[in-house]
């Protein structure tokens, strides 16, 4: 899917799209897939999770090729529907698995080799659907993304269920689950999820055109913006991220490093050059992503093992939600106030998911090390 991120808002606005518009189909999206992130981490954890991911990986082939047949930007609704659909089915199954078959004091490396599998897409497509885009025209992305989509349903079908069903093993017996109860985890990370996600999600429609304007770049120069300065970025800490999380407190490190990088967020509007820019977002995102592995690590440890589908499902509706309302505001922001205000409003949004945290004790018991 990160093809097509360095072309995706510039091929919607050449449909007729305002920024506010832009914003509106990239909130669709993001809202459906909200909306059934928690049915179905409910349903694999009651009936199994291969069955569902590998319906939503079906169903994610499709959009890349219906996306081309649009004539106007309101063509490409019931595709993004859709394209909600799946990620909505697959998501939390996906980081539940990961769960599934690591021990508690392995949860936060097997997470960290997740996170550097997915962000390894993030480095790779960005680029190389750029230079397809300016090489062979912008619709050349759209057929290699529902390509690659194929191997992915293929893949889907060699996972295999656990052994043993999540609600036939032991809940968790960390301290901080007997002290707080299980609604009490579920908003304070769900409040995090979206106060962060609402400032991370401003980036993704006004980005391309703000480098456009800005330095007059072409889809492969975004391409790189993205590549290095979210995906490179955030893989080179998932190893490193992971080793300080088995060291030092999960609650520390998500706090630390989400103060530290805010400002980076917004510094990104005042970038004098695209060297500049590649660096203030390089830096905001290998200071947060950072704890990606703490994050991950925390919650499940701190949620009971026969709900971890509902809880990544909850994760996942709260983080979608979250890119939702950043993508929906964040043209409007820009229309209204101008172009760098939307960063400088989500330098102030990552700054203050740090806040939830706050109340939340972390338990110290490691267990199975």
């Amino acid at each position: 899917m990160n093809l097509l991120s360095p072309i995706w808002p510039l091929y919607v606005s050449s449909l007729g799209a305002s920024p506010s518009q832009l914003g509106y189909i990239i909130a669709v999206s993001n809202a459906i897939a909200a909306i059934l992130q928690i049915p179905s981490g409910l349903l694999s954890d009651r009936y199994g999770r291969k069955m569902l991911n590998a319906i939503g990986t079906f169903l994610g082939i499709f959009p890349p090729l219906l996306y081309t047949l649009a004539r106007t930007w309101t063509d490409l609704i019931p595709w993004v529907v859709l394209n909600g659909v799946a990620t909505g089915l697959y998501l939390p199954i996906r980081w539940s698995f990961v769960a599934d078959y690591s021990t508690p004091g392995r949860r936060a490396v097997a997470y960290s080799w997740m996170n550097i599998a997915f962000l390894l897409g993030s480095t790779v497509a960005p680029f190389a659907g750029g230079l397809v885009a300016d090489a062979f025209g912008v619709l050349a992305p759209f057929p290699v993304c529902f390509a690659i989509m194929c191997a992915c349903f293929g893949f889907s079908l060699l996972l295999q269920e656990p052994k043993k069903t999540r609600s036939q093993r032991p809940l968790a017996t960390g301290s901080a689950v007997k002290t707080q109860g299980f609604l009490q985890i579920a908003i304070i990370f769900s409040a995090l999820s979206v106060i962060q996600l609402a400032g991370i999600g401003m980036y993704s429609p006004i980005t391309p055109e703000f480098m456009e304007r800005q330095f007059t770049a072409d889809y492969t120069a975004i391409g790189i913006l993205y590549a290095v300065g979210f995906g490179m970025s955030s893989m080179i800490v998932q190893i490193p991220g992971g080793r300080l999380t088995a060291k030092r407190s999960r609650k520390k490190t998500i706090l630390l490093a989400t103060v530290l990088s805010s400002p980076f967020f917004g510094l990104f509007a005042l970038s004098r050059s695209f060297f500049e820019a590649v660096l203030l977002m390089f830096l905001s995102n290998v200071i947060l992503n950072v704890s990606w592995p703490a994050y991950q690590d925390l919650m499940m440890e701190l949620t009971p093992s026969a709900h971890w589908g509902f809880m990544n499902g909850l994760s996942a509706t709260s983080s979608f939600a979250g890119m939702m309302v950043g993508s929906a505001i964040s043209g409007v922001l820009w229309e209204g106030f101008g172009m760098f205000f939307p960063y400088y409003v989500s330098a102030v949004m990552v700054l203050l998911s740090a806040v939830p945290l706050i109340f939340l004790k972390e338990t110290t018991d490691r267990r199975e090390r």
